[in-house]
């Protein structure tokens, strides 16, 4: 006799996502993203589908071939099953129908609203072609339903992204151990996304970043082509994933004693991430904790070069909400206890020189950050 495992499908929460689908006249979700779909349902798909009306069950969508490997998964969910890419939009554009219809007349002229995330990866052509097969549908963000559902995370979240964030350690020893005159970024990234490949890590949620000498100054970095040399500034910037958690750390080095105007970057960037820390409470703002570096940057003469959008929040998605340096209006959104927010986002940055980064992943507490793995901020590296 088998014994079949409980269910991963977190019903809780899509309960809790269909109250507020209907309370904002929202008709059903479609999930096309992994992080979505991981938080509903409890583990992962190459292609995450599913469809959650605002009343009555979800339907998980799978091609034939997966429907015995789904149903060991989810037990008695429904599943959609589709055999062709044609049965599957039709099968999809039904099932729109009889969700249509069951919620009833919402009146004339009055669109059928339907969510879906829309965030850096939502397959653009999905959502196109849903909206071509499905012309009375009115397609919205899901941000309204899904940002207050997921922004305060549970303690198995919080353990898996302090387990991700304890990989990135990892990955930042192996990092700082080659860090010497001649190496290459490419052979630093290399053995970092191998060491914490091999701590347990899925992968990593964005390219991992190994900046040099001007190039730390990039906001978003890559993996410079230049051997790093004596003198020269290096920014390593790693986000390996855990049960789909990300984390974030970034440090930045300097191979020998810093320079004067090296120095002056490193100390600034370590004392703001120190007050930036303590004002990290409920309540607080991305725009009140960007004051505050840019009363410590413009006491030391750096004010100049502050980029304001110091944090942003971090889960399932890299980047979640609120993320100001994306979408402005989050600088004012309030932080809530038991949210996951990194400090040390943007780069502190004198063009054609370098720049310096230090970040790490906190829990917001009524006491200040939290920080889920710590990781000293110590710069200088022996030539």
């Amino acid at each position: 006799m088998t014994t079949s495992l409980p269910s991963p499908v977190r019903h809780d929460r899509i309960e809790r996502a269909q109250a507020l689908m209907r309370e904002q006249g929202m008709g059903a979700i479609v999930v096309l993203n992994h992080d979505d779909y991981r938080w509903f349902f409890g583990f992962d798909r190459t292609q995450p589908r599913a469809i959650i009306p605002a009343t009555g069950a979800p339907a998980l969508v799978a091609f034939t071939a997966e429907e015995a490997e789904m149903r060991e998964a989810v037990g008695d969910e429904d599943i959609m099953v589709w055999g062709s890419v044609g049965g599957q939009i039709n099968d999809v554009v039904t099932r729109m129908r009889a969700i249509r219809a069951d919620a009833g007349a919402a009146g004339p002229g009055t669109p059928f609203r339907v969510a879906i995330q829309q965030w850096f990866e939502t397959p653009a052509f999905l959502v196109d072609l849903f909206k071509k097969v499905n012309p009375g549908v009115e397609v919205v963000s899901s941000d309204p339903i899904m940002d207050p559902l997921r922004a305060v995370k549970e303690p198995a979240e919080l353990a898996s992204m302090a387990a991700a964030q304890q990989i990135a350690c990892l990955g930042m020893d192996r990092a700082r151990a080659l860090l010497r005159d001649g190496t290459t970024a490419h052979e630093i990234a290399t053995e970092a996304v191998y060491a914490m490949m091999r701590a347990g890590a899925e992968r990593t949620s964005t390219p991992v970043y190994v900046n040099v000498g001007r190039e730390t100054c990039m906001l978003h970095g890559r993996v410079s082509p230049a051997p790093m040399r004596s003198g020269d500034l290096v920014v390593i910037d790693l986000t390996p994933m855990v049960d789909g958690y990300c984390a974030n750390l970034a440090r930045t080095f300097v191979l020998g004693e810093p320079e004067e105007r090296q120095r002056s970057l490193l100390d600034a960037y370590a004392a703001l991430i120190e007050v930036v820390r303590d004002a990290m409470l409920p309540g607080a703002t991305i725009a009140d904790l960007d004051a505050l570096a840019g009363e410590v940057l413009g006491g030391r003469g750096l004010g100049d070069y502050h980029v304001n959008g110091i944090g942003h929040g971090i889960g399932l998605r890299f980047e979640e909400t609120p993320a100001s340096t994306i979408i402005p209006p989050h600088r004012n959104l309030p932080l809530r206890e038991g949210m996951t927010v990194t400090i040390g986002h943007t780069i502190l940055a004198i063009p054609g020189f370098g720049g310096v980064r230090h970040e790490d992943v906190y829990r917001v507490t009524p006491t200040g950050g939290e920080l889920l793995a710590p990781y000293p901020i110590d710069p200088v590296v022996a030539a």
